[in-house]
C-alpha cells in the first residue's frame, strides 16, 4: 500500500511581485523588463517548508488573456532577513519576530500591446488558524504591467515596491503599520485596502500552471473584509500608506494593500502586497479619549474614561479645559466624572504615567 502527502507551501507569509523597465528589446517594436517576485517568510513557523528553491511564473497578453512565455522556472536568487521596526516604548511581553524575504529575478522582453501584460505565481497554502480566512486558503502574487493605451509614445513605466520593515502589533492597542512604497518614476502614489488573493489550482507548493486574471479573492470570515481585514478600527491612510487605529484580537490576519500610480493625473497601473500579519499578546501603556468628541445634552456632567485599558497605566492626570470649575478643573482618578461650570465647547486632555518614561497622552474636545 503506497501512501502519498501533499507537499503544502505553509510557509509563505505573504509577497509582492516588481517590474523594472531596461530597454527596448531585442525584438523589433518590444521592451525589456526585469522581473521581480519578492516572497516572504515567517521563520519562526512550526512545521514549515523552507523558502522554495525554485518557482514558476506565467505572462498574459491582457488583450486576449493569452499566456504569452509559457511557464518560467525561476530559481531563487538571494535571501535576507526583514529589519524589525523600533519597538514601541515599555512594551512588555513583545513577541519574537523574524522574518526573511526571498527573491526571484528574471528578464523578458514583451511586445507592445494595448492593454499590457499581467505576471503571475500561484501556491498554496497559507498557515492554519488565520483569524479572518479559512484554512487550507492558497495565494497569488501578480503584476501589472501598462501597455499602449496606458503609457503613450516613449514613456516607460516602473512599478512601485512596498517598504519591508517588520512591525510589532499588541491586540486590542493602538498600533501603525507601514505600508509605504517607493516609486522610481516619482509617480503620485494612492493606497487603498483591497482583496487579497486566492490560490487558484494551486494545490501544493510546487504547482506549475500559475493561471491568468481574473483573480478570485479570498473568503473573509468572522466578520472581516477587504477594507476591514484588522477590524472596524483600523484604517489606511490613502496618502501615507500607514494603517493605523486599534488592533483586533491576538492572532494572524491577511492584509493585502493596493497602490495606484498616477502620472500627471493620469492612472497607470495598480501595485499590491499582500502580507500575514502577527497581532500579539503583548501589551503597552497609552492614552486614547473619545473622537471624534464628547457630547451630553441633558446635564453639564460629563463621565471620562481612558479607552486603552493596561496595568501599566499607573497614574492618571486629567485636565477638563474648564477653568471656571476652579481646583475641580483637574483629576488625578482613572475614570473621574466633571460637572462643567458652563454650556460650551471644551479640550479634554489626558497625561498617563506623566514625567516617565512611558507616559503618554491624548485630547478630545
Amino acid at each position: 500500500m503506497c501512501v502519498f502527502s501533499p507537499v503544502f507551501a505553509k510557509h509563505i507569509t505573504g509577497g509582492e511581485m516588481i517590474y523594472d523597465y531596461l530597454g527596448p528589446g531585442t525584438a523589433a517594436n518590444s521592451k525589456r523588463y526585469s522581473i521581480t517576485l519578492r516572497l516572504f517568510r515567517d521563520n519562526n513557523c512550526v512545521q514549515c517548508a523552507v523558502m522554495p528553491t525554485n518557482v514558476m511564473v506565467a505572462i498574459f497578453n491582457n488583450d486576449n488573456d493569452i499566456n504569452i512565455t509559457g511557464y518560467i522556472n525561476v530559481a531563487i536568487s538571494s535571501t535576507e532577513i526583514l529589519p524589525l521596526n523600533p519597538l514601541p516604548p515599555c512594551i512588555t511581553n513583545p513577541p519574537d519576530l523574524n522574518y526573511s524575504a526571498g527573491y526571484y529575478i528574471f528578464e523578458v522582453d514583451l511586445p507592445e500591446n494595448n492593454n499590457g501584460f499581467t505576471a503571475s505565481y500561484q501556491t498554496c497554502c497559507r498557515i492554519d488558524g488565520i483569524a479572518n480566512i479559512p484554512d487550507q486558503v492558497g495565494a497569488t502574487y501578480i503584476t501589472t504591467i501598462p501597455g499602449k493605451n496606458t503609457l503613450a509614445n516613449a514613456e516607460t513605466d516602473n512599478s512601485p515596491r512596498f517598504s519591508k520593515g517588520i512591525s510589532v502589533v499588541c491586540y486590542n492597542k493602538p498600533f501603525t503599520l507601514d505600508f509605504s512604497a517607493s516609486d522610481p518614476d516619482g509617480d503620485l502614489l494612492v493606497y487603498s485596502l483591497c482583496d487579497a488573493y486566492d490560490g487558484g489550482d494551486a494545490r501544493n507548493a510546487s504547482y506549475g500552471t500559475p493561471a491568468g486574471p481574473p483573480f478570485n479573492s479570498v473568503q473573509y470570515i468572522n466578520g472581516f473584509s477587504s477594507s476591514q481585514p484588522l477590524g472596524p478600527l483600523a484604517s489606511i491612510d490613502p496618502n501615507t500608506g500607514i494603517i493605523s487605529g486599534i488592533a483586533p484580537d491576538a492572532g494572524k490576519y491577511v492584509v493585502s494593500v493596493c497602490v495606484a500610480s498616477y502620472r500627471n493625473g493620469k492612472f497607470i497601473a495598480t501595485h499590491r502586497k499582500d502580507f500575514i500579519i502577527s497581532v500579539a499578546a503583548c501589551d503597552l501603556p497609552g492614552a486614547k479619549l473619545v473622537t471624534p468628541y464628547y457630547i451630553n445634552c441633558d446635564s453639564y456632567l460629563v463621565n471620562f474614561t481612558n479607552l486603552i485599558e493596561s496595568p501599566l497605566n499607573v497614574t492618571f492626570d486629567w485636565n477638563f479645559g474648564d477653568p471656571g470649575s476652579g481646583a475641580n478643573n483637574t483629576s488625578t482618578l482613572p475614570a473621574p466624572g466633571h460637572i462643567f461650570s458652563d454650556t460650551g465647547i471644551y479640550l479634554i486632555k489626558l497625561i498617563v504615567n506623566k514625567g516617565s518614561p512611558c507616559a503618554d497622552s491624548a485630547t478630545a474636545p
